[in-house]
């Protein structure tokens, strides 16, 4: 009997484990947009920009991805809002970490080396986007959910 019964237990902790399977690690999209909030430390104090769309494209390779935020202020009373572009951003462990030491950004049509994006860290986890970094000597971040994507 306690043989038969061993047996059972042995048969059902197989199958249970055949059941778990690792599963593949989830594939992010290669180009996709986020939305969220952008939070700016400007010596006048915290600001965040609601609502901010980000783009995410990743290069043919997979190996770095330019971001574009949209329509951002870096602080209230600025009279306009830009957009940003990020390129050269590094892709690692499957295009879930982001990082970038430095890099000049681009914003209405041309270089802004005075705000060269410095220490650049983030993360794509299910489906959020989060990074932060400094435009120049401001530090910056955003933390935003999936809204548009699309899969090569």
């Amino acid at each position: 009997m306690k043989i038969k019964n061993l047996t059972i237990l042995s048969v059902a902790l197989a199958t249970l484990f055949a059941c778990n399977k690792p599963q593949d690690e989830p594939a992010f999209p290669n180009q996709a947009d986020y939305k969220g909030t952008v939070t700016v430390e400007a010596t006048s104090g915290t600001f965040d920009n609601e609502d901010i769309r980000v783009n995410f494209e990743a290069s043919e390779d997979g190996t770095t991805a330019t971001l574009t935020i949209y329509q951002i202020r870096f602080v209230p009373t600025m009279p306009v809002t830009i957009d940003v572009t990020i390129p050269n951003v590094q892709l690692s462990q499957n295009g879930s970490v982001l990082s970038c030491e430095q890099v000049v950004p681009l914003a209405m049509g041309g270089e802004f080396p005075r705000y060269t994006v410095t220490n650049l860290t983030g993360k794509r986890e299910g489906n959020e986007l989060s990074f932060s970094l400094n435009f120049g000597s401001t530090p910056t971040s955003f933390k935003g959910v999936l809204t548009v994507f699309e899969q090569d």
